[in-house]
């Protein structure tokens, strides 16, 4: 198999790749930077255009740039979830299915660390956009904080709590499940998900716990 340097974590990964699979960053040139290369070409290419000319241009690519950003936004404008609540966007969509607080179905040699215990967490992503060639689904994209406090990832390994992780096109689905450590006096748990690798406005928050 062909492989390729991520951008990112600099690991190797698959030539194809839209996304790596280790840090779950975008692999291709992003709507900003490729708007922003057309129009660098476009006034090359008509080197004498006019400064109204130009300001037109600057303001076609700002307009083409903000739908890029925009198509990575919630269609309803939310920003925060709660559980059965579904984020929507124009390649996504992302219900928080279940939760659980206290999960206790860890074996004894996998115990939570001494006043620690397990979150639970079981999302469903589908694929929507008809036109785009794939969607990578990292469980490495959840973010979880305890009282505002980030919190580490615990890889649980399960045939009945299988990883979000998948590669998807038009139309199919990932269910799974994600796994945290948080102190066992924690009020808030909540679970960030970065729609868009290249920009932090695309921030979306998932409530587990209030």
């Amino acid at each position: 198999m062909e492989t390729k340097i991520c951008k990112h974590c600099k690991e190797q990964i698959a030539k194809d790749a839209k996304r790596c699979p280790k840090c779950g960053g975008k692999q291709g040139l992003s709507g900003c930077i490729i708007a922003l290369l057309i129009v660098v070409g476009i006034v090359i290419l008509l080197g004498g255009c006019t400064v109204a000319c130009t300001g037109s241009l600057i303001s076609g690519v700002d307009k083409a740039v903000k739908e890029v950003n925009d198509s990575y936004k919630d269609k309803n404008g939310k920003t925060t979830f709660k559980v059965g609540e579904t984020f929507e966007n124009s390649y996504e969509k992302i219900t928080l299915l279940e939760v659980d607080t206290n999960f206790k179905g860890y074996s004894e040699y996998n115990k939570p660390a001494s006043g620690k215990k397990y979150v639970m967490a079981k999302f469903e992503v589908e694929a929507t956009k008809q036109d785009n060639d794939e969607l990578y689904v990292s469980a490495l994209s959840f973010n979880a904080f305890a009282d505002g406090v980030s919190v580490e990832q615990e890889y649980y390994m399960s045939d009945k709590y299988n990883d979000i992780s998948a590669t998807l096109t038009y139309g199919k689905k990932s269910v799974g499940y994600i796994f945290y450590e948080v102190p066992t006096n924690t009020q808030k748990i909540t679970i960030d998900y970065n729609a868009d690798f290249w920009t932090d406005g695309t921030k979306i928050e998932f409530v587990v716990q209030e």
